[in-house]
């Protein structure tokens, strides 16, 4: 019977002492009182514990009230090890952007054809192979025909006659002109009527120059081979300006239109940017793949690229002038999204930010902040755990996104 009294007496002895405890740890703790974690300073708790994240033992923390709602200070070591980095924000454009591969091709108005202007033999190439980079007034072939040799002849003859008969009424004057431009048209120049003039010798062959300037893509004649009037001998490229073409399926046609801005990287050049605008739209799908070619022109007059590399083009939509940042300035939780400002004191403030398109690893900033505040772009996360830790609630603690 002892021993059965002895026990009810233990049994309510422990509930009084549980009951007390539960009493002393239900007191509200003031609230510039918390328990956190070293290692997780997100966590924050108004009685001891456990941190629910590593287990370890919670520590509590007391904050002075007057400074629970000034701003974040820190000293230039505490800015430099924790890598805080700023921007004083601006106006800048932004839109959306999609990038499409694509290649370099010719920039087919800068495509000739060199074609024989009169029927008659290749003597000699001076141009043989392809890739060849060739300027304007360079000799390409001498040809022999039979009609220059005419034409000379008629030249020469007019020329005589016109200072024999200056006097005459047949105009050989007239004559000798018309002989004249005969021979320019089949493919002589000044110089050469010149040296016909003065040696009053019928040149067999005639050399033939380039009337362009640019790389030989075609040699569709050899030496000894008889071509007619208009047959193409060599076909050659301006590459000092280029095409680069993409291809876009048909539901993303109507998002673009011509003169939007591109960005172009070619691969092979890191970190170089060609910025252009889309100048051609094809007029219909390609019938094969049902994909859309889009175009842009680039500058090439280092001659640095080449047809057929390829290309990541970069298409702005509907670019505008807004304020942004990048998107690792920005902090988002349930609440929404958030930035922190530094203030001419050097201290350090939370502002909730209204956020609109993303852009390219920037994002615009529509309501919260204006042009020339300076924004923490790099450290933001550590600003906050450091808040958090110092001051014993979260920044954005009262914050009301309805009134922005």
């Amino acid at each position: 019977m002892n021993l059965h009294m002895k026990n009810i007496v233990l049994g309510l002895t422990l509930l009084i002492v549980a009951w007390s405890c539960n009493k002393e740890s239900g007191k509200n703790t003031p609230d510039n009182v918390f328990y956190t974690c070293s290692m997780d300073p997100q966590v924050m708790e108004k009685k001891p514990g456990k941190c629910p994240i590593c287990k370890m033992d919670l520590t509590k923390v007391i904050i002075d009230k007057n400074d629970m709602q000034s701003g974040l200070k820190l000293n230039n070591e505490q800015e430099q090890s924790a890598n805080i980095k700023t921007l004083i924000i601006s106006e800048g454009d932004l839109g959306r952007e999609k990038t499409v591969n694509g290649r370099i091709v010719i920039n087919e108005n800068k495509r000739f054809k060199i074609s024989s202007r009169v029927s008659g033999r290749i003597e000699k190439l001076y141009i043989k192979s392809l890739g060849e980079t060739i300027s304007k007034g360079v000799k390409l072939y001498d040809l022999y025909s039979e009609d220059l040799l005419v034409a000379q002849r008629e030249y020469l003859i007019a020329i005589e006659k016109s200072k024999e008969f200056s006097g005459s009424e047949l105009d050989y004057i007239q004559l000798a002109d018309g002989a004249k431009n005969k021979l320019i048209l089949w493919g002589m120049n000044e110089n050469q009527i010149k040296s016909l003039i003065n040696k009053k010798e019928l040149s067999n062959t005639v050399t033939i120059y380039s009337p362009y300037k640019g790389v030989v893509t075609s040699v569709n004649k050899r030496e000894g081979d008889y071509v007619m009037d208009g047959d193409v001998v060599f076909e050659t490229a301006d590459l000092s300006t280029l095409w680069v073409e993409a291809e876009l399926y048909a539901g993303e046609v109507n998002e673009f239109d011509v003169n939007d801005p591109v960005a172009i990287k070619i691969i092979g050049f890191p970190g170089k940017i060609w910025n252009s605008r889309i100048d051609f739209f094809a007029p219909q799908l390609q019938t094969q793949s049902k994909v859309n070619l889009v175009r842009a022109e680039i500058s090439n007059t280092d001659m640095s690229l080449r047809p057929g590399m390829q290309a990541n083009i970069v298409l702005k939509e509907n670019t505008k002038k807004a304020l942004f940042l990048p998107l690792n300035a920005i902090l988002q939780d349930s609440k929404g999204a958030t930035v922190w400002i530094k203030e001419k004191d050097g201290s350090y403030h939370s502002r909730m930010v209204i956020t609109g398109i993303e852009s390219n690893d920037n994002i615009e900033i529509r309501s919260g902040i204006e042009a020339g505040e300076e924004v923490v772009i790099n450290g933001a996360y550590l600003l906050n755990s450091e808040y958090i830790f110092k001051k014993g609630t979260n920044p954005m603690a009262g914050h009301d996104m309805s009134n922005m």
